[in-house]
């Protein structure tokens, strides 16, 4: 029940501004990939191409809001050209739980021969939160697009969230 009234909280929230949104989004756009975002979010100072923070303001979820739910991108080169997205995402399945405390895979999906999406939970500086993790792999190198909430507000941001996610694309 307490899932169900947070959803409908954040869904009145964000309904409210639907009317301003299509005017309201921000395109981060760097030369080798762009990103819409929700205007009322901001870049976190430092934002470059190899590494960019998008943070959400406060929500009215719980009070004070403690956790500020963000979209992060960044992009590593990968060990071979032949280095695959199923093989990264299997690598950082491995590895993920050597810095997220009760790491738990919910969904790995593969989205196209080079995009996977992997959403994991898990406790992480005091929180439990959720992770939407994207890996794109073009030119060998991998480009992660991770979006991040804690666990309990994660089902109310993440259909608002996801069109956001979804507009990342690779020039």
């Amino acid at each position: 029940m307490k899932k169900l009234f947070i959803s409908l909280f954040i869904f009145i929230g964000f309904t409210a501004n639907a009317s301003s949104l299509t005017d309201s989004i921000k395109v981060l756009d760097f030369k080798p990939y762009k990103i819409d975002y929700p205007s009322s979010w901001r870049l976190k100072a430092g934002c470059a191409v190899n590494e960019c923070s998008i943070l959400s303001p406060a929500d009215t979820l719980s009070w004070p809001d403690g956790y500020t739910e963000s979209i992060n991108l960044t992009f590593n080169p990968l060990p071979s050209a032949s280095y695959t997205a199923d093989q990264y995402a299997t690598y950082s399945i491995g590895y993920l739980p050597k810095v997220v405390k009760n790491f738990k895979v919910i969904e790995k999906k593969k989205l196209k021969s080079n995009v996977i999406r992997v959403t994991y939970s898990g406790e992480k500086d005091t929180h439990k939160q959720t992770w939407r993790q994207y890996y794109y792999v073009k030119s060998s190198k991998v480009y992660i697009v991770t979006f991040s909430a804690e666990t309990s507000k994660y089902p109310a941001y993440q259909p608002f969230i996801e069109p956001f996610l979804n507009s990342f694309t690779l020039k």
